[in-house]
């Protein structure tokens, strides 16, 4: 009998060192996938989908791969990824880590729910997560998502208001990556009201700070911002001078929509060069127009270039509002953690 619970002794400490062991990897493999987020968030996804079996670890276990899942899944634009992370989150509701990161996850609601057109939803997820930010650059990010989603709404004075309560106080606390993020914003509001100069002065200085901070992601998408306002303007060298670089970066960036763009770049400095867009590119632009990622994107695109393109494409169409209708939704909306 004592032999018996001496090897049962020492199987239950195997399998405990054993667990610790693999519950050690795990939490590094999440530092890990952490530290690509501002780098390189397509090999946090690499990292993240090679873990294992994460609802045998904790409920903060949990919550930290989904909201890392989640904070990788905004630059590369996978919005069903992010959903699902988002969804399963709340699926842990309870845990005390959970209330913990609260301000995280209220931000990556909203930007889901922004994207998916719950435009009043997202306002409110903002808001929550607002009430229970800890420091200034979680306020400051939070700002700028509502300041989206006020532009979203067409109310550019309230995105105006929001954007210059922010903009110099980030200068001051020396945050380049929520400076560039804000350039990159006023600089669509500029182009939505049609004032290119100043468009075109904001994803300068944007692409400029997220090249210091060696942002991958923000320097693709200003690159880009750059480029499309250069070939509006029917800037060819400055288009050439940048073309190159932006080029590297998002083609070896996993993110559909931003290649999508690329493309209608590419073929509009085709035809300014004075080189024939046949009926197959014409097909090609069709389908990356619905790659694109958002419709205010997709305004930009079809107002600046379709028609000189020639390439017959609808404006996105206008959404009436509509009411995200998750039960667990009900307590965003209270706002009471």
């Amino acid at each position: 009998m004592l032999r018996l619970f001496v090897i049962c002794w020492f199987l239950l400490l195997g399998f405990q060192q054993a667990f610790a062991t693999e519950l050690s990897t795990f939490e590094n493999k999440l530092n890990e996938a952490e530290d690509y987020l501002v780098v390189n968030p397509a090999q946090s996804i690499i990292i993240l989908e090679n873990l294992d079996d994460i609802d045998k670890f904790s409920p903060e276990l949990f919550i930290r791969w989904h909201l890392i899942n989640a904070r990788a899944a905004v630059p590369t634009s996978q919005f069903d990824r992010l959903h699902q992370s988002v969804d399963a989150i709340f699926s842990q509701q309870q845990a005390p880590y959970f209330k913990k990161r609260i301000t995280s996850i209220m931000s990556a609601l909203g930007i889901w729910l922004r994207y998916a057109e719950y435009l009043d939803d997202a306002q409110l997820s903002f808001q929550c997560g607002y009430k229970y930010a800890e420091n200034d650059r979680q306020r400051l990010t939070l700002t700028n998502s509502m300041a989206l989603v006020a532009m979203a709404q067409n109310n550019n004075d309230e995105a105006r208001n929001l954007y210059a309560e922010s903009y110099n106080f980030t200068v001051r606390l020396n945050l380049p990556n929520v400076v560039a993020m804000i350039e990159s914003n006023l600089g669509y509001l500029a182009l939505d009201e049609n004032k290119i100069p100043e468009a075109e002065h904001y994803f300068r200085s944007a692409l400029s700070r997220y090249q210091i901070i060696d942002k991958r992601a923000g320097q693709i998408s200003a690159g880009l911002n750059l480029l499309m306002v250069f070939l509006i303007q029917d800037q060819t060298i400055n288009f050439e001078r940048l073309y190159g670089p932006t080029s590297t970066l998002t083609h070896a960036f996993p993110n559909e929509a931003k290649q999508a763009l690329l493309l209608w770049l590419e073929m509009r400095f085709k035809k300014l060069k004075g080189n024939y867009v046949s009926r197959k590119d014409i097909a090609k632009l069709q389908i990356a127009y619905e790659q694109l990622e958002s419709d205010q994107m997709k305004t930009f695109v079809h107002r600046y270039f379709a028609k000189k393109l020639e390439v017959p494409i609808a404006p996105p169409k206008k959404i009436p509002p509509k009411k995200f209708t998750r039960s667990w939704f009900e307590l965003v909306k209270k706002c009471q953690w």
